[in-house]
């Protein structure tokens, strides 16, 4: 747009100069929280203009362009959208849901969410919802795969009676019978809810579906939610256990579930059967737990702990983590690169790899420590 006046100008250029200052000051990580806000000039003033979910940065923004004696009109939607109304959490409905970058099925792939994992919805855009996962990821998915809920909906589901999907993959079908035809499928760390029977159907359970669908499951693959987290504390034996259960999975970008993982959502993946809530990506991962010192000393480490690989600082460039994987025993780690497979730490071993050792960063250990991640036991959003 052509301004019409050089006092027009330089209000704008402030005005932009305040966004991207404030911007670079208050949020640290874009993937998890928001501020999106663009400045035009309209109608003789600035016009402020996109979403945030720090509701007093824009604030913030307002009260010094007002101190600098400079007319604005703000047009920020503070996230959650009062659009949505009272509806803006959520309950995801499929067995695994793709969320991305954009709303748009073409769009990058920036994690997933099994069924019954709560998300705080903030937007609707044409068929998407911009949701914020329990890690506080925020990305696209399609409406079609959320159940929206009021705050009291989301609280009734927190006391509901619900069951845990400890299997590899599984189905709820819509019957007891030999015959009876799927309702949905499910994963490993899919959560429903426990529904009242008043006939007895042997092995099968009646579940209710976060979306209201009803079916039956096979019981033994089940876990009572609330007991399993009760006596949930990432046991380090259990962990290599799973994480051996996924050798040979494929890699997939974005992927966080047993039938396909990026590496960073391999080992989240991992912990989540250990009901740890670990952040979404490497580069996140690695502020989590405590250093484990000398990583490159593998007699150090304990099964348990994260491997962290990538660039050094060096040469006028920062480090950056871009690869994660856990530690087992006697040199060895596991992760997704490919597909899930174990190398070793050792330089003499043959299933060593000698470009990825020297890419060694940081060893983190999150079993035991001070500075953790949540838990399924603790988050507020799986908890009254």
């Amino acid at each position: 747009m052509v301004l019409s006046c050089t006092p027009g100008k330089r209000d704008l250029a402030t005005a932009r100069s305040l966004i991207d200052s404030l911007r670079s000051q208050a949020i640290v990580d874009s993937r998890i929280e928001l501020f999106i806000v663009e400045a035009a000039w309209s109608g003789g003033r600035v016009l402020l203009t996109g979403k945030t979910t720090r509701p007093e940065v824009a604030a913030d923004l307002v009260k010094r362009l007002k101190e600098r004696k400079i007319a604005c009109s703000d047009s920020i939607i503070r996230l959650p959208d009062p659009a949505l109304g009272e509806q803006n959490w959520g309950l995801v409905t499929l067995a695994v849901a793709n969320i991305r970058y954009q709303p748009a099925h073409a769009a990058e792939m920036a994690t997933q969410a099994l069924m019954g994992t709560p998300v705080r919805v903030l937007q609707e855009e044409d068929g998407w919802y911009l949701v914020q996962t329990p890690d506080r990821y925020i990305a696209w998915t399609e409406a079609d795969g959320i159940a929206l809920k009021t705050t009291v909906q989301m609280d009734a589901w927190k006391g509901t009676a619900r069951l845990i999907f400890l299997g590899d993959n599984g189905l709820v079908l819509e019957g007891t019978g030999a015959a009876s035809m799927p309702v949905s499928n499910i994963v490993c760390g899919g959560i429903v809810a426990r529904e009242a029977s008043p006939a007895s159907h042997g092995a099968l359970q009646a579940v209710r579906l976060p979306d209201g669908r009803k079916g039956f499951v096979d019981g033994p693959e089940f876990r009572d939610f609330d007991e399993w987290r009760g006596v949930m504390s990432a046991d380090p034996a259990a962990l290599v256990v799973f994480a051996r259960r996924m050798m040979g999975r494929p890699y997939l970008w974005g992927g966080t579930s047993v039938n396909g993982f990026d590496c960073s959502g391999f080992t989240k993946t991992v912990y989540l059967t250990g009901g740890v809530i670990l952040s979404r990506d490497a580069s996140q991962q690695v502020l989590q737990g405590t250093v484990v010192a000398e990583p490159a000393v593998w007699q150090g480490l304990k099964a348990g702990d994260l491997l962290f690989f990538g660039r050094r600082a060096g040469d006028g460039k920062n480090e950056r983590v871009s690869h994660v994987g856990m530690y087992l025993a006697d040199s060895r780690f596991i992760h997704c690169s490919g597909m899930v497979r174990v190398n070793s730490l050792d330089a003499g071993r043959a299933d060593c790899e000698p470009s990825l050792l020297a890419r060694l960063l940081h060893a983190r250990r999150i079993i035991g420590a001070g500075n953790g991640p949540a838990t399924l036991k603790t988050h507020p959003w799986y908890n009254r």
